[in-house]
């Protein structure tokens, strides 16, 4: 039911956090811009795997001084005014929004809060901060990103996008120490969002990739790594350690199950000089036994890596469009079919606990 409405409120989706399953709508008072603002109106939100745990109560914090969080961190809107200070950024203007606001750490303090070493972070829709699922939201331009008006239709999936940009970004940092640092055999664990726009990133790289997931193929997942010219592996046909030994050297590894456990297995099948990625924030307390003395003695001896990214900059989010553009002049149409569920408006978003498939998006706007 629609809360009652205030003169110049806004609607918004919200959790009490840690009270499982109370997603309801809210209703805040109207955002005003300040003169280095921008008042941007919601057109889509995106709900991930984070949402869902924040609306089971595992995670997640409000904004001082209340008992709500308005969910919602993947987001595209339109740009309906800027304050007078304004920059670089017109109303009409296609957005998305970062995720993740400094402390003042010394990475924070260089621009750099992806990599923030004290951990006194806000993140909109997750910790301190209230997200973008509500009708409008003011934000400062350096956490904005302009979207061509081409990409508005899979523009949502630029946040989802850029945690993988990170980790490719990451994996070339630290692959500097090689001569030849291009990755030629790539595997991903995971066939979600965030599994399958790896997929899409490194193909468009020219990087040969094979997509792990449970589920065995025909699936919408299976059809969408084939599209790109990946390989889609289900572990109920083929192990990973079968699949290691079938294929060339494994230069990098995505891990961005969900679970623990594929990271552990990424640590005994990556190959020579390689790289592995964990990209998947697990909670519970899940053990298991290792070969500890096989994987540190092929570590050592394979100059192997293992690196954690988490969150993204603003650069990643550049990147990202970039990237966009490119999957379209490549798969036309291909990157739209990893949306599965639209809800439309209010009243369907607080379905969002109850609706699977690859990504839910929230219409909320034209």
């Amino acid at each position: 039911m629609m809360p009652v409405a205030t003169a110049g409120s806004v609607t918004g989706v919200a959790v009490y956090p840690g009270r499982p399953g109370s997603v309801h709508l809210t209703r805040l008072a109207p955002p005003l811009p300040g003169p280095d603002e921008v008042l941007v109106t919601v057109r889509r939100v995106g709900v991930c795997g984070t949402d869902k745990e924040i609306i089971d109560g595992h995670f997640g914090s409000p904004p001082p001084g209340s008992d709500e969080l308005v969910l919602g961190h993947e987001v595209i809107g339109t740009v309906t005014s800027i304050g007078d200070h304004v920059q670089g950024l017109r109303p009409g203007e296609l957005v998305v929004a970062t995720v993740r606001r400094p402390d003042d750490c010394p990475s924070c303090r260089a621009g750099q809060s992806d990599f923030c070493q004290w951990r006194r972070y806000t993140e909109r829709g997750i910790i301190g901060l209230h997200g973008f699922m509500i009708e409008r939201f003011v934000e400062r331009p350096q956490y904005l990103i302009s979207v061509p008006p081409p990409l508005e239709p899979v523009g949502v999936l630029l946040e989802p996008l850029s945690v993988v940009e990170k980790a490719l970004r990451v994996a070339r940092a630290v692959q500097q120490r090689l001569i030849d640092s291009r990755p030629a055999t790539a595997v991903i664990f995971g066939a979600g969002p965030i599994g399958l726009l790896g997929t899409l990133l490194l193909r468009s790289e020219g990087v040969e990739v094979y997509t792990v997931a449970r589920r065995p193929a025909p699936n919408l997942a299976s059809s969408i790594v084939e599209a790109a010219g990946g390989h889609y592996v289900s572990t109920s046909e083929l192990s990973p350690g079968e699949l290691a030994r079938s294929i060339p050297n494994i230069d990098l590894i995505f891990e961005c199950s969900g679970n623990s456990e594929p990271a552990f297995e990424g640590m005994s099948l990556l190959g020579s000089n390689g790289v592995l990625v964990l990209l998947s924030l697990t909670g519970g307390d899940r053990k298991r036994t290792v070969p500890t003395d096989a994987i540190n003695r092929e570590f050592v001896l394979g100059n192997k890596l293992m690196v954690g990214s988490v969150n993204s900059h603003r650069t990643d989010f550049i990147a990202g469009v970039d990237h966009l553009a490119r999957f379209e002049n490549l798969w036309p149409g291909l990157t739209g079919r990893l949306i599965t569920t639209r809800l439309s408006g209010f009243d369907e978003a607080e379905r969002i606990q109850d609706v699977g498939g690859i990504k839910t998006v929230v219409e909320l706007g034209s």
